[in-house]
């Protein structure tokens, strides 16, 4: 065939594809009802699942974001997650992700149409939703449609309002619902503000719709209005730590290098996308970069399979969504593109196809029944907690000692107080792994200290209660250094009550610690052994390592990659724990008393001899202080006494 026939073919496909005269939303309302992939869940136990129920919980019990809970997700986290932990809380989430993936659907169709016609946008949408894993991302890519579309040639009437009133308003719902969400929504669309050249009231406008929802949303939602700083404030510290201590350690593959060029290719292709003007493609290619940045950072922080999954998927996404326009050079571009960028992440991750329509209408029906039917979520609601208690099958005796006491969970199986219709009395960092910055391992251990603060902790063995779950030390960790001073404060105002194979409950002292004493600073560089000084009777010793923080050049490389890791290595190499850099000075807990600790599985204080640090290129100063403690301290029914003092530091110099 010659390249004029060539030519009249693909002319008169593009015709056709372009020939529909079916409103765009209704074509997306259909696509969105035919790959339909939204259903409840059942609370579940294991990390994920306990803090889904912490948010659930926390919400159900009206706790206070940002001093009482201290996590990523908000008051309005659990809308991300319609699990049946409280049947009308998972309902309310069901239609607000519902609404997310209807908006998502109509937005997608509206960008593909520009450059495919309404069918060819019906058909690639299809085999996008279809294909690729969930998208945890969506609230973030839905932002950026919007944002694009305000500045693109030939934006249509409402654009510039669906950004101001739209964008304003999810910018406030998601960051109520997760802050690394919310505020990069807010930065999208000021970017695209600026591209669309707004005028002084638009930006008002859009400023005051932010702020006025935001508010009232925190009002709705039962928070303290004075509150609301220490949401962002402390939720900073989450968001910031996040990248030091969370990180995954990357084995040999391709996956890191090609999310990393599909994020700077997304961003360059994007220059020779359909603007307004030149302001407008430089605000584009920006807020696409920034886009592409986050995109990029979730998939190789926690460097497995569901994050990296989620990322590909997040990245073709926000490629669909780029104002390719009509020309044939930039249709050549963006379908060149989705082929690259579609086939590397169905390869990477492949997903079951719901290439039927039947069965996602039919899985859609029985989701609608459920959420209609207060009857039967509540009938899934209470099977699963049965099935929990089974799972995690706390004895009579173990019960009578937590039933009518605040109860906080160590160190992160939330779901069992939720199971047994327990008195959670959670730490702000409700688990504990979580606490990896030093104001967050604080806050942690002012809450232990306080005699109003919980009345018992219920310590799991978690290779008890989930065999696949592994030790009490997350990812490696040591569990009596995850977070340090917080499990120091345990050690100084509980002791054991009862003890079993998979459960520890913990009752409330009085405070058995003395002051800290200076004894000795040691220094070295990574690798040299250093001796730690041995306790005596109704002591223990506790060691700060300062100089293991992220500094320098690593803190750039932290940003734009990976931070390194930190691994101790105790009494000859024998065992090795990772560190976390932001808790290494806060006082990790290396000898104890003669007959302090817990025997067997729930032991917490290490017996260092000899320490080395690896992952840091400079040299580190160790200084190890005395701690007299009452060994034989009993829990008299775990009643709380006045006068708890904060721990003074006394080193000379």
């Amino acid at each position: 065939m010659s390249r004029r026939r060539l030519r009249a073919a693909a002319i008169r496909a593009r015709a056709t594809l372009t020939r529909w005269s079916v409103p765009f939303w209704a074509v997306g309302i259909v696509v969105a009802l035919i790959t339909w992939r939204l259903s409840f869940g059942l609370p579940a136990i294991g990390i994920d699942g306990s803090w889904i129920g912490g948010l659930y919980m926390a919400a159900h019990d009206g706790r206070d974001f940002g001093t009482q809970i201290v996590f990523t997700y908000g008051p309005l986290g659990f809308l991300a997650f319609p699990d049946l932990w409280y049947s009308d809380l998972a309902a309310l989430a069901f239609v607000y992700g519902a609404a997310i993936y209807f908006a998502f659907s109509c937005t997608l169709i509206w960008a593909l149409s520009r450059s495919l016609g309404k069918l060819g946008a019906a058909i690639v949408a299809f085999v996008f939703l279809a294909t690729l894993p969930d998208l945890e991302q969506l609230p973030l890519v839905l932002a950026a449609a919007w944002a694009l579309v305000a500045m693109q040639e030939e934006r249509p009437r409402f654009a510039i309002n669906l950004l101001i009133f739209g964008g304003a308003s999810l910018a406030a719902v998601e960051s109520l619902v997760k802050l690394s969400v919310g505020p990069p929504i807010f930065v999208i669309c000021a970017i695209a503000l600026v591209g669309a050249r707004a005028s002084r009231r638009q930006w008002a406008t859009f400023l005051g719709v932010a702020l006025a929802e935001l508010v009232v949303l925190w009002l709705l939602t039962g928070q303290p209005l004075g509150n609301l700083s220490d949401y962002f404030l402390n939720g900073v510290q989450i968001v910031s730590g996040y990248n030091e201590a969370m990180v995954l350690k990357a084995g040999p593959g391709w996956e890191a290098p090609a999310i990393l060029l599909v994020a700077v290719g997304i961003t360059a292709a994007t220059a020779f996308a359909s603007y307004r003007d030149a302001l407008a493609r430089w605000c584009g290619v920006a807020l696409v970069g920034f886009t592409a940045f986050i995109t990029f950072k979730y998939g190789i922080v926690r460097y497995e399979p569901d994050h990296l999954a989620i990322a590909f998927s997040t990245a073709l996404a926000l490629w669909l969504v780029v104002p390719w326009g009509r020309s044939h050079s930039r249709l050549a571009i963006f379908l060149a593109g989705t082929a690259v960028i579609g086939a590397v992440a169905i390869y990477a991750y492949p997903a079951e196809p719901r290439f039927d329509p039947i069965e996602n209408l039919t899985s859609l029906s029985d989701q609608a029944e459920i959420l209609f039917s207060p009857g039967l979520r509540n009938g899934l609601s209470d099977s699963a907690r049965t099935a929990l208690q089974s799972q995690f099958n706390l004895d009579s005796r173990t019960l009578a000692q937590l039933q009518g006491k605040g109860v906080a969970i160590d160190p992160w199986e939330i779901g069992v107080a939720w199971a047994y219709g327990l008195n959670w009395s959670p730490l702000p960092v409700f688990q504990n792994y979580g606490a990896y910055t030093a104001k967050l391992d604080r806050l942690n251990a002012e809450a232990v200290e306080d005699p109003d603060g919980p009345e018992r902790i219920l310590r799991e063995n978690p290779i008890e209660i989930e065999p696949s779950g592994g030790s009490r030390g997350f990812e490696g960790r040591h569990p009596a250094w995850d977070p340090p001073e917080q499990n120091f404060a345990v050690v100084c105002n509980f002791a054991p009550l009862r003890t079993t194979k998979s459960w520890q409950v913990l009752a409330r002292i009085p405070d058995r610690c003395g002051h800290e004493e200076f004894l000795t600073e040691a220094k070295g560089g990574p690798g040299t052994v250093i001796s730690v000084p041995p306790s005596g009777p109704g002591e223990m010793v506790l060691m700060r390592v300062h100089g293991l923080g992220v500094s320098g050049l690593e803190r750039l490389r932290a940003l734009l990659w990976r931070p390194g890791f930190r691994f101790a290595h105790l009494n000859g190499d024998t065992v090795t724990y990772r560190l976390v850099p932001g808790t290494a000075a806060d006082g990790l807990m290396v000898s104890p008393a003669p007959g302090l600790d817990s025997a067997g599985a729930f032991a917490q204080i290490p017996s260092v001899q000899d320490i080395s640090i690896e992952g840091v290129s400079r040299q580190l100063t160790y200084d190890f202080y005395r701690v007299p403690v009452r060994v034989r301290a009993r829990a008299a029914g775990g009643r709380p006494v006045p006068g708890q003092r904060r721990r003074s530091r006394t080193r000379p110099g």
